[in-house]
């Protein structure tokens, strides 16, 4: 009984539980558009000639920041109950296995045996040297 009188005058008052404005949702949006015209403005500039890895690092944690600024309010992670954020850690950490999966992978391969380490047929360096005469032929 007292909880039916509790909802009765949260649903007069137009408030009820987890309800909220629209005004978070624009400034959040805001902050996005923000964070889109940083990404525009620093993908056009060339820091590597400084320090090689500065641009992926930028735009890394750019994209980060939004898409942490999405999951939170716009897929409403802030308010979900504990089997949601359950669900979405578990797809983040299992994202996290397969992603250091592959880099483990070809981290530990050796140099011929990763794609980029191919001998080119265009390439000079399967030339036979200057002077060499034919292979020989074997019956």
């Amino acid at each position: 009984m007292a909880q039916a009188t509790t909802d009765t005058a949260a649903a007069k008052d137009g408030h009820h539980a987890g309800a909220h404005g629209t005004g978070r949702y624009w400034v959040v949006w805001f902050i996005l558009i923000c964070f889109t015209v940083l990404t525009v403005i620093t993908g056009r500039m060339d820091l590597s000639e400084h320090v090689a890895w500065l641009n992926i690092a930028i735009a890394l944690t750019i994209a980060t920041i939004k898409a942490t600024l999405v999951v939170l309010f716009f897929m409403h992670m802030t308010e979900a109950a504990g089997t949601n954020r359950i669900v979405f850690v578990t797809s983040f950490l299992f994202l996290l296995v397969m992603i250091f999966g592959v880099f483990g992978d070809l981290w530990t391969r050796s140099e011929m045996s990763l794609p980029s380490a191919a001998p080119s047929t265009l390439a000079p360096e399967i030339q036979a040297p200057e002077g060499a005469g034919p292979p020989p032929h074997h019956e």
